[in-house]
């Protein structure tokens, strides 16, 4: 039936004589002023309650700039490779092509909700977008010593990285990074901030905050970076760095 329309409001505009019922003929011509200034409409597709990444560049290793809602809409612009770079409100950047709905499924789901009603991204702040580059690294190892994001890491080595992502420079331990910064208080933690475990008074590990009650953090040889639940019963300070 789309296609239909398409090829019926392609001969009105054209000026080329179609022969079609009356009552096809005017649903085709409401259709002419959005064929002739045609968008190329894409809408994210993903499970409901969660969105897409915009990145600033074709692949994931690249920083995260917005993000959009499922259903959200957005403008592709070109393809390169596995990506589309895209406009969506303030935000211009690269989404995977698996992540969106494209060609005639995105026009009728633009053109049933309405272009005006749809969802547009978000621009991440400066906490949004280290908690997301934090996350990236999920499930990569955990090592002694280490501060490599992709290689292995310990926990003042994950942190450290994170933070000289954003000019942020760290110590490489966890007792030294919690004179950092502004001290606030475990309870008052926004996303982003450092938030520091101790045993009998000595800080052994640190996790940045990512809200909701939990962190990201390397945790440990078995388990690598993962997110945890914070252990407020462990939990002895915080700091903000940003």
């Amino acid at each position: 039936m789309l296609l239909k329309k398409i090829i019926l409001a392609a001969c009105i505009a054209a000026g080329a004589v179609c022969v079609i019922p009356a009552a096809e003929a005017q649903a085709a011509q409401a259709q002419v002023q959005t064929f002739e200034g045609a968008k190329n409409y894409a809408v994210a597709a993903v499970s409901e309650g969660s969105y897409v990444n915009i990145r600033e560049n074709a692949g994931t290793e690249y920083s995260i700039v917005g993000k959009l809602e499922n259903h959200g809409l957005c403008y592709i612009q070109e393809q390169d490779g596995d990506w589309y770079r895209v406009i969506s409100g303030e935000v211009e950047g690269y989404i995977r092509q698996d992540l969106l709905k494209t060609g005639e499924e995105a026009w009728m789901e633009v053109h049933t909700a309405g272009e005006e009603n749809m969802p547009v991204a978000s621009v991440l702040n400066t906490r949004e977008e280290l908690v997301a580059f934090a996350c990236q690294f999920i499930g990569n190892p955990y090592v002694w010593g280490g501060t490599s994001l992709t290689n292995g890491a310990d926990c003042s080595g994950f942190t450290l990285q994170v933070f000289a992502n954003y000019g942020i420079s760290l110590p490489h331990s966890s007792r030294a990074q919690a004179g950092c910064g502004t001290q606030v208080a475990v309870s008052d933690a926004q996303p982003g901030d450092l938030i520091f475990y101790a045993d009998n008074g000595s800080i052994y590990h640190v996790v940045i905050y990512i809200g909701d009650g939990q962190a990201v953090h390397a945790s440990s040889a078995k388990t690598g970076i993962k997110i945890s639940d914070v252990q407020y019963d462990k939990a002895v300070c915080a700091v903000s760095l940003l």
